[in-house]
């Protein structure tokens, strides 16, 4: 195959995440893993609709719901997003794993949902499937939805995502990483906080969760899809 017709068999993907890092990163396996995907970068709604104007052959969106500036989320971004192309197709890729969040982006019309605790091949096949005209959501997801299905799963109620979303997007990190297992000098280091500072956002997190210790932590992240 020439080149110029391997440019034109390339499906062109917006992807929309603050943590430029892990977006890149994840971008740059993927395009090394098939070279039929090209990645364009975006930190911001802003930036994002910059170039979608800009690449009218963007097809696809891959799209983080938790932005730093909360007042313009994925799913609000998404409906900016389809005013400059009605048709374009979106996966969400997020650390939340809840009926609300699924619930929501599936109203907005996502045609994929994948956590990014799934592993890359799992990320690939989304948007492969995405890309073809179908739905995808990964494996963490699908559990999440069959309990919005079934009446013998449901969550326990004393574990309430409103309660989680009102952490601040700090506090969130710090209680990921706590569900994790980790120490709060190693998240100190991770976060590049004073060990105090993340001593106090743990006494924080735990009155407003209401949970006691550590295991009723874990126990919360895995109830609201935090944590699998």
């Amino acid at each position: 195959m020439t080149e110029e017709r391997q440019l034109q068999s390339q499906l062109k993907i917006l992807f929309l995440d603050d943590h430029a890092g892990l977006r890149d990163g994840i971008g740059f396996l993927l395009s090394q893993k098939n070279g039929r995907l090209k990645f364009f970068y975006a930190t911001n709604r802003e930036e994002s609709e910059k170039i979608l104007r800009e690449n009218s052959e963007i097809s696809l969106a891959i799209i983080d719901l938790n932005l730093e500036d909360e007042s313009k989320d994925g799913l609000s971004a998404l409906k900016a997003f389809r005013k400059i192309k009605a048709d374009l197709k979106a996966i969400i890729f997020t650390m939340y794993a809840d009926p609300i969040h699924i619930e929501r982006s599936l109203k907005a019309g996502v045609q994929g949902y994948v956590t990014k605790n799934a592993e890359i091949e799992e990320l690939e096949n989304a948007i492969l499937t995405v890309a073809s005209g179908k739905t995808c959501f990964n494996s963490a997801a699908s559990r999440i939805m069959q309990q919005m299905i079934s009446p013998d799963n449901v969550l326990d109620e004393k574990f309430s995502y409103m309660d989680y979303k009102s952490l601040t997007k700090s506090e969130q990190e710090v209680f990921s990483l706590l569900a994790q297992k980790k120490e709060t000098d190693e998240i100190a280091k991770m976060l590049g906080k004073k060990e105090k500072t993340v001593i106090n956002q743990r006494s924080i997190i735990y009155q407003k969760l209401n949970v006691h210790d550590r295991l009723e932590l874990i126990e919360f992240a895995k109830n609201i899809g935090v944590l699998f």
